[in-house]
């Protein structure tokens, strides 16, 4: 039978929440009753993440997981794009795998999933974020040039927490390499007319604000931001 969900997990040396994260998602499933399944990414990871993932998935068929070994295996943009060709589900549902995105605020998005194409579990429409200033500068400084210059009016642009439906990704072509693919999601899917609801979340601080190169992922989102006006244009 045909997964209704497919959960995108990209892991990057994460053994202190891994389990937590992995169990708390099969948990969803079996709550809700849906045949579900998590594409989980293992990204050239030097602890036990990726160990600790192959034992939960012997137990657990819904549990796939990739171990990236590649030279840009480290690369999250590259690493959700191997995970949306492996999705099967009508729905396609991506989080982080630092407990920043708490397993049981899925159902918030996932009963809300008729209502539009993307889903977008936002940290500023009423929800909340416990973050750096370094990270919250670059996130709303994201939103602010995406709303004004490009009109796509989401308070939340860069969030990582989202839910789609599987077509939104059909005909679109992804390139960034870093975290701002989330970005490049969300413009070129407006650029379709694709519909976009935000719902209120809470984001946890977490080690992933250590692991964050801010060198690299202001460029990620500037490359995101010129590829969505370019690809405005062409469409």
């Amino acid at each position: 039978m045909k997964p209704e969900l497919s959960v995108i997990i990209s892991a990057l040396n994460e053994e202190k929440s891994v389990k937590k994260v992995l169990e708390g998602v099969l948990n969803f499933f079996r709550l809700m009753k849906i045949n579900g399944e998590i594409i989980f990414l293992n990204n050239h990871s030097i602890d036990n993440t990726g160990k600790i993932a192959d034992f939960i998935s012997e137990k657990n068929s819904e549990l796939k997981v990739i171990h990236r070994f590649n030279r840009d295996s480290k690369d999250l943009g590259s690493s959700l794009r191997e995970g949306l060709k492996n999705v099967t589900g009508n729905y396609i549902l991506i989080m982080d795998c630092d407990m920043s995105h708490d397993p049981k605020e899925i159902k918030l998005l996932f009963d809300k999933r008729k209502e539009a194409d993307i889903i977008i579990g936002s940290r500023y429409f009423g929800g909340s974020a416990e973050m750096s200033l370094s990270r919250t500068l670059i996130s709303k400084s994201s939103n602010f040039i995406v709303n004004n210059l490009l009109g796509v009016k989401v308070k939340d642009i860069s969030t990582g927490f989202k839910l789609y439906k599987k077509e939104v990704f059909d005909n679109i072509n992804l390139e960034n390499e870093g975290f701002g693919l989330h970005v490049e999601i969300l413009l070129k899917a407006a650029n379709r007319n694709k519909s976009l609801k935000e719902i209120p979340i809470h984001y946890e601080r977490s080690l992933t604000d250590s692991k964050l190169n801010y060198k690299k992922q202001i460029p990620s989102y500037a490359k995101a931001v010129f590829s969505g006006m370019k690809d405005k244009f062409i469409n």
